[in-house]
């Protein structure tokens, strides 16, 4: 009996010991989701059904990649930028130009002149209205072309210039002077006057036109030299003749400018220009010998608070 015991012990232990090495080894296998078995109301996903990854976009801490795209592309020209049959050239946001013309001048206007000889009482000095030669040469810079909402109609293209030029004019004088107060015309002051007229304009141009008109002013100096003076005339019949013969002087001047201009290539331009040039308080001394005691080598002078040349000239601008 005591063997029998012993027998049915160890078989007994060692079934329930495979038991539990048995739940033990398949307890991890029952839990895991991959093993669990998909509920038998819920069809198992076709392949077609699955979602498919995607691979991540590469990305860069670069913000301004997206700029080479953008550079790239294609500019727009707007109708107040040039043109020609090459294609756009692109905005004009400035540019230089030169310019040199020739033409007239006539010296019409004068206000409160009078002319004396030395000793003598003053005459008044009537306006010399004689042709002269003028030349100008000029350097500038055209600015963008704008559109400029004016009080009525619609947007105007306009363009405005920044130009300093130096114009030379030379004439005859021959002036006619007279008794104060008016009166017949007593002799005439003669000389060759001449002058270099430096300025800084402002311009104003109407653009996108066959033929573009312009207008502005400047300020500037005059340098005026008058050479060969002499002044004849009869004084209560006693004839006076003042021959000191050179005077120099540089007075303030002022300029108005109204002008046309037409391209001829995209570079090249025609203009046409009216200038009035009013040149400030012009004095001239020609010499302090008394003409009553130096008949015919006596000293005079003239003066007046303005004086004004009328000029017109043609010429040629290049743009670079």
């Amino acid at each position: 009996m005591l063997i029998l015991g012993s027998a049915y012990f160890l078989t007994a232990f060692c079934a329930h010991s495979q038991e539990s090495t048995g739940r033990l080894s398949v307890a991890p296998v029952a839990t895991a989701p991959v093993a669990s078995p998909a509920p038998a109301t819920t069809p198992a996903p076709t392949p077609t059904q699955q979602p498919v990854a995607k691979a991540p976009e590469p990305t860069s801490n670069v913000v301004d990649a997206p700029l080479p795209e953008i550079a790239n592309q294609p500019k727009v020209i707007t109708p107040s930028q040039a043109s020609s049959s090459d294609g756009p050239k692109g905005p004009r946001d400035g540019h230089w130009y030169v310019g040199a013309s020739a033409g007239a001048s006539l010296q019409q206007f004068q206000s409160e002149g009078t002319v004396t000889a030395v000793g003598y009482p003053s005459l008044e000095a009537d306006s010399n209205s004689r042709i002269g030669l003028v030349l100008s040469g000029k350097v500038g810079y055209e600015f963008a072309t704008r559109d400029v909402q004016l009080a009525f109609g619609g947007p105007i293209p306009m363009k405005t210039a920044l130009e300093f030029d130096m114009t030379y004019f030379a004439y005859r004088l021959k002036q006619p002077v007279n008794a104060t107060g008016g009166g017949n015309v007593l002799g005439y002051e003669n000389g060759q006057m001449s002058g270099w007229v430096p300025c800084l304009n402002g311009l104003i141009k109407f653009e996108e036109l066959p033929v573009v008109p312009y207008f502005g002013g400047g300020i500037g100096a005059g340098i005026l030299n008058c050479n060969s003076h002499v002044l004849n005339y009869d004084q209560s019949g006693v004839q006076v003749v003042t021959a000191d013969t050179n005077a120099t002087n540089t007075v303030l001047a002022l300029q108005a400018i109204v002008g046309l201009e037409r391209h001829l290539t995209d570079q090249l331009r025609i203009f046409v220009e009216y200038k009035f040039l009013g040149l400030m308080d012009v004095q001239f001394a020609y010499g302090n010998n008394s003409a009553v005691t130096n008949p015919g080598n006596g000293g005079s002078n003239s003066s007046n608070n303005y004086l004004a040349q009328q000029i017109v000239e043609a010429g040629l601008k290049w743009d670079f």
